[in-house]
C-alpha cells in the first residue's frame, strides 16, 4: 500500500509537496495503517460536511455534491493536492474496511458514526448502504461490518473518477477496491468484471510505472494482484500471462526436483520425494524495499506455525541429502509470487489429483520455511489449512491452524501497517470465511452441531440449512428463517425458505421484494422447474436471471442444458457459448456446445468446438472419444488417428474397431479427407496406429483382421496378420454351437483360405507353396468337420439349418480347391 502512494508522490509534482512537509504527518499515518486519524483531518471531513442533505435526492445525490465542492478550484496545484487528499481518504475507507473484515483487529472506537454526520445516519442509513451496494441483483453479504466505508472507497475512485486528471494510480486502487467489493458480495459481478478487464489493461499500459526499470518491483507487485484478479474472473490464461511476467521480471525459476528421503518416522528405505526447487537468475537483483521484519520480532508477531504432532508422520521430509532440503533465500514480495505460480498450477489441474496435492504441498513447504511477512504467513497457513483437512492425518492440524488465524485477527499485534503489507498480492480471505472453513472441518469429523453454531453465528442461513437436514430437522430449518424473516425481510431469506420449502411462491415473493433485481430468486425457480422437467418455464426463469447478472457461469450452462432436452438446439447453443465466452476452461460447456452442433447438422463446428474442449482438458477421455467420433464423420482422418493414439495413453487398452474399420476402408478404397487429400497418405501413421493397438491388445481377431486387410498390398504380411485373427477366433470355446460364431468362424477360414492361395499364386517356391495349402487344408478341414459334426441329424445325416448348410457348402467348396491346387502343385 505504502509503496504506491509512495510512487504517487514521485510522479506528482515534487513541490506541491516540498514546503512546509506537506502532508508528511497524514501519509505517516497511511504508513502506520492509523487510517482513522486520516479521517478525521480537516481535509477529510470536507467530504462529508454538507449539511444539505434531502432523503428523496439520495445518498450518491449528496456525496456528489460535497465531491463537488470540494474540487471547486482553478488552481493547478491545488487542483493536484485536492486528488492526491481525495485519493488518501479513498484508500483509507477501503483500508478500514479490509482492517474490519480481513485482518483485524476490528476497531471498537471508530466507525462510520464518527465520519458521516447525524443528518445522514437515520435508522435505515446501513440498509440504504447495503441496497447501493447491491450490483447485477447480487447483494452484499450479511458477514460484511461497516460496509459504508467501502461504499465511500468505491464511490470516490469509481463514480466520480472524472474528477482525477493528475493521479497515476488510481486505476490500480480502483482494481484493488474491485478485488475487496468481489469478495463480499453473493456472486460474482459481470459489471465488476467488465470494470476490472478495462483497469488491468489500463494500468498495464502506465507509463513510467510498467515501463521504468527502478519500479520493476512494483511491477511484480502488480502483475501477482492482476494474475489473482483475472482467477476470480475466469481469465485462467491471462492470469498465467500475469504471473509468468511476474516471474520473468524476478528472475526466479521455480521448477520440480526429487530426493531421497523419508515422510514417517518408523519408515526404513529413503524414496523418491517431491520437492519445488527455487532458483534466482544472478544478472537480476531486487531493488525492493524491506518489507521483512525484524528477526527478533519474528516469532512473537508471525503467526505460529503449528506442529503436527502425530505419531507416524514426520513434521517436514527428512531428507538423505542434506543439500536437498537448501532453500534459496527470497524476498516476501517473492514468496508472495511463488504462492501465486501455485495457485494458477493448482487452477490448471484437476484438483482432486493426488499427485497435484503434493506438488501444491510442495510449494506451501518452501515458503513457510522461511517466513518473513505477516500477510504471506497468513495466507501459506490457512492455504495449507485448506488443503489438509481431508487427510485424516492432518486435519486436527487444520483445525488449530484455522484457530489461530482467527485469533490472529483478534489481537493488537502486529501494528496494522505491518499487516497490509502485500496482503493485496495474496490469497488472503475474511474472517468469516476462515470460520467457515472451521465449520466445515468439524461436519466432516461429524459435529455437525458445532458447525452449525458456526453457520448461525455468521448469519450463514444457506450452510445452516444444510445441517438441520443433515440432522433431519427441514421443520427447524424453516422456523429459523421464518425467525430471521419477522426481524428483516431480504429476498435471499426468501430464497432460503423457498430452498426449505420447495414452493415457488417464497421464490416469487424474493423477487416482488427485490424489485426485480434478484438473480439468485429467478435462477433457484429455474433449477426448480428443471427438477420438474418443466424446460420452457425453466429457461423463462434462466433468462430472467441472466438479464440482472450476465456472470453466472452454472446458470448459463444448466441454461444449455435445459434448452437441449427442450430440443431447442440453437438456444441451446446461445448458453453453452456464452459459458466458454466467460470460462473458456469449461470443457464440459465445449463438449455440450459440439453436441448441441451435432443436433443440428453443423459436424464440422463440432469438431472444431471440441479441439477447444481438448485444450481445457487433455487428459479428458470423453471429449477425446467425442473428438475421434465426430472427426471420423467429418472427414478428419488424421486428426482420428491423433485422438486413437491419445486415448491409448489415456486408457491403455481402449479400442473400437468400427473406427478402424472405416481408417482401413480410407485406405483401401482411397476416400478423400475433408481437405480433398488422397486417404492413403494415412497409411503410414494408421501402420503405427495398428502395430500399438496389437502390441497392447493381442487376442482381438478382429483387430488382427483388420490389420490384415490394410496390408493387403504385402500378402506375406497379410496372411500373418490373419493367421493371428484366426486363432484368435478359434480360441472360442464351443463356437460351433452358436450360428452367429458359426459364420464368423467361417468368414474368416474363408478369408484366410483365400489369402494361403494368393500367397501361394505369386510364389516361385513349390514346396513352400505345398506347405502353405496343407496348412490351408487343415485348418478349413478342422473347422468345416467341427461345424458338420455337430449339425448333422445322427438319423438323417442331413442339416436342418439352411444357414449351417450353406456355411458348410461353402467350406467344402474351398477345401476342395485346396485339394485341386496341391495336386497340382505336386504334379509341377
Amino acid at each position: 500500500m505504502t509503496d504506491i502512494l509512495s510512487l504517487e508522490i514521485s510522479l506528482l509534482a515534487q513541490e506541491v509537496f516540498a514546503k512546509d512537509g506537506l502532508y508528511a504527518e497524514v501519509i505517516q499515518h497511511l504508513i502506520d495503517g492509523k487510517f482513522d486519524l486520516v479521517l478525521k483531518t480537516d481535509f477529510a471531513r470536507k467530504f462529508f460536511r454538507h449539511e444539505s442533505y434531502d432523503s428523496t435526492s439520495g445518498l450518491k445525490e449528496w456525496f456528489r455534491k460535497n465531491i463537488d465542492n470540494f474540487f471547486e478550484t482553478e488552481d493547478e496545484n491545488e487542483l493536484q493536492k485536492r486528488e492526491f487528499e481525495c485519493l488518501m481518504v479513498a484508500v483509507s475507507c477501503l483500508q478500514l474496511f479490509v482492517q474490519n473484515n480481513w485482518l483485524g483487529p476490528r476497531l471498537s472506537d471508530f466507525s462510520p458514526k464518527n465520519v458521516f454526520p447525524e443528518s445522514v445516519q437515520n435508522d435505515n442509513f446501513t440498509t440504504v448502504i447495503e441496497g447501493e451496494l447491491n450490483i447485477d441483483g447480487e447483494p452484499l453479504l450479511p458477514q460484511a461490518i461497516y460496509p459504508e466505508f467501502l461504499y465511500v472507497a468505491r464511490t470516490l475512485l469509481s463514480d466520480f473518477r472524472q474528477h482525477f486528471k493528475y493521479l497515476q494510480t488510481i486505476d490500480w486502487w480502483m482494481l484493488r477496491c474491485i478485488n475487496i467489493y468481489q469478495q463480499v458480495i453473493d456472486g460474482k459481478s459481470n459489471t465488476l468484471r467488465e470494470e476490472a478487464i478495462k483497469l488491468l489493461e489500463s494500468v498495464s499500459v502506465c507509463e513510467p510505472l510498467m515501463t521504468a526499470e527502478k519500479y520493476r518491483d512494483l511491477q511484480i507487485q502488480f502483475h501477482i494482484e492482476a494474475g489473482h484478479i483475472s482467477h476470480m474472473y475466469y481469465r485462467y490464461r491471462e492470469a498465467e500471462q500475469h504471473f509468468n511476467t511476474a516471474k520473468k521480471l524476478s528472475g526466479l525459476t521455480v521448477e520440480f526436483t526429487g530426493a531421497m528421503g523419508k515422510k514417517t518416522k518408523f519408515q526404513q528405505t529413503d524414496k523418491a520425494q517431491l520437492l519445488l526447487k527455487v532458483s534466482r537468475n544472478p544478472d537480476i537483483s531486487s531493488n525492493m524495499e524491506c518489507l521483512e521484519l525484524e528477526k527478533s520480532d519474528k516469532q512473537s508477531i508471525l503467526p505460529k506455525n503449528l506442529n503436527l504432532d502425530d505419531d507416524t508422520l514426520l513434521e517436514n521430509i527428512s531428507f538423505t541429502d542434506t543439500e536437498a532440503g537448501h532453500i534459496t533465500s527470497v524476498s516476501s514480495i517473492e514468496q508472495s509470487l511463488i504462492l501465486g505460480l501455485m495457485e494458477d498450477y493448482r487452477r490448471s489441474r484437476a484438483s482432486s489429483d493426488f499427485l497435484t496435492e503434493e506438488e501444491i504441498e510442495a510449494y506451501l513447504t518452501y515458503v513457510l520455511s522461511d517466513i518473513k511477512n505477516w500477510s504471506v504467513s497468513c495466507s501459506a497457513l490457512y492455504l495449507r489449512s485448506k488443503l489438509q483437512k481431508g487427510s485424516r492425518r492432518r486435519v486436527e492440524r487444520s483445525m488449530r491452524q484455522l484457530e489461530e488465524l482467527y485469533n490472529q485477527t483478534t489481537r493488537e499485534a502486529p501494528p496494522c501497517g505491518e499487516r497490509f503489507k502485500l496482503f493485496y498480492s495474496l490469497i488472503i480471505v475474511p474472517v468469516w470465511e476462515i470460520q467457515n472453513q472451521l465449520a466445515e472441518i468439524l461436519l466432516s469429523l461429524g459435529a455437525i452441531g458445532s458447525g452449525l453454531e458456526i453457520y448461525e453465528q455468521l448469519k450463514m442461513w444457506e450452510q445452516a440449512i444444510a445441517c438441520y437436514q443433515r440432522l433431519g430437522k427441514s421443520e427447524k430449518a424453516e422456523t429459523l428463517i421464518r425467525e430471521q424473516l419477522t426481524i428483516k425481510e431480504t429476498p435471499n431469506l426468501w430464497c432460503f425458505l423457498g430452498d426449505i420449502t420447495r414452493n415457488i411462491e417464497h421464490y416469487e415473493k424474493a423477487w416482488e421484494l427485490s424489485k426485480n433485481r434478484s438473480a439468485r430468486a429467478q435462477r433457484c425457480m429455474g433449477y426448480l422447474y428443471f427438477g420438474k422437467e418443466d424446460y420452457d418455464k425453466c429457461l423463462e426463469c434462466f433468462e430472467k436471471s441472466l438479464n440482472v447478472n450476465a456472470l453466472q457461469v452454472p446458470v448459463w450452462f444448466t441454461y444449455g442444458c435445459a434448452a437441449m432436452a427442450a430440443k431447442k438446439f440453437d438456444v441451446a447453443i446461445k448458453g453453452f457459448k456464452r459459458c466458454v465466452t466467460i470460462d473458456y476452461d469449461n470443457y464440459e460447456a465445449w463438449n455440450n456446445l459440439a453436441s448441441a452442433y451435432i443436433k443440428i447438422g453443423e459436424k464440422k463446428k463440432a469438431f472444431t468446438t471440441l479441439n477447444d474442449a481438448l485444450r481445457c482438458d487433455y487428459e479428458n477421455w470423453r471429449v477425446w472419444e467425442n473428438y475421434l467420433l465426430t472427426g471420423t464423420d467429418c472427414g478428419e482422418f488424421g486428426e482420428v488417428i491423433k485422438a486413437y493414439n491419445r486415448l491409448i495413453d489415456i486408457k491403455e487398452k481402449w479400442i473400437d474397431e468400427q473406427i478402424l474399420g472405416i481408417l482401413v476402408r480410407v485406405v483401401n478404397e482411397d476416400i478423400k479427407d475433408a481437405d480433398g487429400n488422397s486417404g492413403k497418405l494415412i497409411e503410414p501413421k494408421l501402420r503405427e496406429l495398428f502395430g500399438r493397438v496389437t502390441a497392447k491388445v493381442t487376442n482381438n481377431s478382429e483387430i488382427w483382421r483388420l490389420y490384415g486387410q490394410l496390408c493387403s498390398n504385402d500378402p506375406d504380411k497379410m496372411l500373418q496378420y490373419l493367421q493371428k485373427s484366426h486363432r484368435c477366433v478359434m480360441q472360442t470355446s464351443n463356437y460351433e454351437k452358436d450360428l452367429e460364431q458359426c459364420q464368423k468362424v467361417a468368414k474368416q477360414s474363408l478369408q484366410l483360405a483365400q489369402t494361403y492361395c494368393n500367397v501361394c499364386s505369386k510364389s516361385e517356391d513349390t514346396k513352400q507353396s505345398l506347405m502353405l495349402m496343407s496348412s490351408a487344408k487343415l485348418m478349413i478341414k478342422g473347422v468345416f468337420t467341427k461345424i458338420k459334426q455337430h449339425h448333422t441329424d445322427p438319423v438323417t445325416q442331413t442339416i436342418p439349418n439352411k444357414d449351417i448348410e450353406e456355411i458348410c457348402t461353402e467350406l467344402e467348396q474351398q477345401l476342395n480347391d485346396i485339394m485341386k491346387t496341391i495336386e497340382q502343385l505336386k504334379a509341377s
